[in-house]
């Protein structure tokens, strides 16, 4: 199927990937962004997406929103949508959430030891910060580390062999978790059948709608891509490379209201 799936005009809802999609990666909205937005959230609900943790959210995509914009028409859906936030009597509160267990934690880390020692992926490749991001409900592995530089992670695994192999090793030990693939470096951990489509069709529920009235702009929607899992739901798609099409991609759909 193809990324794009055609159709943007008035979606009820509509839901966006964060990095590399309205922003560059761990980069705040461009003005223009931050903008289509505000002026998204007059009309309908919006959603952000990603595997970014909520605490990223805070800091780097809301105080990019102008001040009037209307937060209680937000939903956030940090770590792969493991958790979602609405916005509520003046602060932000979760609704939900998917933890792991400290034994699936300590599972997960073990299993990821193992992998890189058997595959050798990280031999001889260099190295910024942290090589995970360990939250309650989702473990990212950052495979240049979380500050390395943005030129550096995009050179790093460019057709995602490197991960896939680690990935591949990685699933058999996963029991009741699921690994993807995601971003430039990244393998994200949740809880199995907790992804993107998890969060779509939740949400979908909450709205009183159906999937196929929302649209989702992300920028990894092609087969095999970490956002490539909302298709089956049937909701509309996007495909952007990056914040300008992103922009471009919000003054198209509110033009779709008032045609």
């Amino acid at each position: 199927m193809s990324p794009t799936s055609g159709a943007t005009k008035c979606p009820r809802a509509v839901l966006f990937d964060l990095d590399n999609t309205i922003a560059e990666s761990f980069q705040p909205p461009t003005h223009d962004v931050a903008n289509g937005l505000y002026e998204l959230l007059k009309r309908v609900p919006v959603a952000i997406m990603s595997g970014a943790s909520f605490s990223r959210m805070e800091k780097g995509l809301l105080p990019a929103l102008p001040k009037k914009a209307d937060l209680s028409r937000l939903y956030l859906f940090p770590d792969t949508a493991a958790q979602c936030y609405v916005y509520e009597n003046g602060k932000w509160r979760s609704i939900y959430k998917f933890a792991f267990t400290k034994e699936e934690y300590t599972n997960i880390m073990q299993a990821f030891k193992e992998a890189i020692e058997k595959t050798g992926v990280l031999q001889d490749a260099p190295r910024w910060g942290e090589l995970f991001l360990a939250r309650d409900v989702q473990v990212t592995f950052a495979g240049l580390g979380v500050d390395a530089p943005p030129d550096m992670k995009a050179a790093w695994d460019p057709n995602r062999a490197k991960r896939k192999k680690l990935k591949d090793s990685l699933d058999p030990k996963l029991s009741g978790m699921i690994a993807r693939i995601s971003g430039r470096t990244a393998i994200d951990i949740t809880a199995k059948e907790i992804d993107k489509a998890h969060g779509v069709k939740w949400l979908a529920n909450r709205l009183g709608v159906e999937p196929r009235d929302m649209l989702f702009v992300g920028d990894d929607l092609s087969q095999g891509g970490n956002d490539a899992v909302v298709i089956p739901t049937g909701i509309q798609t996007v495909e952007v490379k990056g914040p300008h099409e992103a922009a471009a991609a919000i003054d198209n759909i509110l033009a779709s209201y008032s045609n």
